[in-house]
């Protein structure tokens, strides 16, 4: 079966969603330096956030070539996992009484940014979810049927 353009626009949304995170954190550590600089620690922490964006971005790759693997695996680490770690903490400071921009965006100078872009990285993972589970995807990564679950006879 032809690959069918959800396939391809799952993998672009998981793009930008990457994006989204990687632009969210420059604006992050941007705000950490201009409060007062960025420890080894932070270092540390961008560090493993490329990692794992890298591991991500060549897991997306996999799953556009149709692994239905791939497939779960982004669903399971960016459409639970992922998703929970940009909305449980501002979804608590919502109930807390803080303002949604800020909840969302923190209260520095740059929050603005920080708030679109998290917001973006939202939007594209659920987007993303869903037409990476879409009809024609189900039915592009459906387990073929055994055409022959029969065992040929020789000599018949």
């Amino acid at each position: 079966m032809k690959k069918p353009h959800s396939v391809t626009n799952a993998a672009l949304l998981w793009t930008t969603a990457v994006v989204a995170g990687v632009i969210e954190a420059l604006f992050v550590v941007s705000e950490m330096n201009r409060d007062g600089g960025i420890d080894a620690g932070t270092w540390t922490a961008l560090a493993v956030r490329g990692g794992i964006y890298l591991a991500v971005m060549v897991l997306i790759l996999i799953f556009a070539s149709g692994r239905r693997w791939a497939r779960w695996a982004l669903a399971g680490l960016l459409s639970v996992i992922g998703l929970a770690s940009l909305v449980v903490e501002p979804a608590r400071l919502l109930m807390d009484g803080t303002p949604f921009i800020e909840a969302f965006g923190g209260d520095g100078e740059l929050m603005m940014g920080i708030f679109v872009a998290r917001m973006a990285h939202i939007a594209a993972v659920l987007l993303a979810t869903a037409v990476m589970f879409s009809p024609s995807a189900n039915a592009y990564f459906r387990k073929p049927a055994l055409q022959d679950s029969q065992p040929a006879t020789v000599g018949a």
